[in-house]
């Protein structure tokens, strides 16, 4: 890709991590934060969306009045979420992922889920311990009548990412 098309494409600091014969490219940006503690999580979850064939963008934490902002978050302008730095940039679409530290518990997964939801509508939920589909659902469905927006919520599991709700 040439630089004009880098700018074109909005890709102006990231750097291509993996490209997939489904089309899907994993996008991470420069300043990325290595020794995050999430960084592993994030970049796992970000190269699976990427093996589906999704053009993604991991993204860095930035100050809110940097131009760099504007550049990846701009369209977060005039939302709740604006000054909040999504970990991902799945098409058009941003997405938090939320981890843990060990060891598991349910009430992780309750953290999670509010963690996520006051980054974006779309959330991934790191479920490697294996809490049940119904759990989770019942989760999303009691902040879901609390009034809390939820799009979408994926469960990284194994390696693996699934759909676990989205909104109808």
């Amino acid at each position: 890709m040439t630089h004009n098309e880098l700018i074109r494409e909005g890709c102006v600091n990231f750097k291509v991590v993996k490209r997939f014969k489904s089309g899907g490219v994993f996008w991470e940006h420069l300043s990325i934060n290595m020794t995050q503690s999430d960084y592993k999580l994030v970049r796992n979850v970000g190269i699976e969306f990427a093996r589906k064939g999704e053009q993604v963008k991991s993204t860095p934490k930035v100050h809110f009045m940097s131009e760099e902002y504007q550049r990846i978050y701009g369209k977060l302008s005039g939302t709740k979420y604006y000054r909040k730095c999504p970990d991902l940039l799945v098409g058009e679409t941003f997405y938090e992922v939320e981890g843990y530290i060990p060891p598991f518990s349910k009430d992780k997964i309750k953290r999670m889920l509010r963690n996520g939801v006051s980054q974006s509508e779309n959330i991934v939920i790191n479920n490697t311990k294996g809490s049940s589909d119904r759990y989770i659902i019942k989760l999303i469905h009691d902040r879901v009548r609390l009034g809390q927006q939820i799009n979408e919520v994926w469960l990284y599991e194994k390696g693996k990412i699934r759909m676990v709700y989205k909104k109808q």
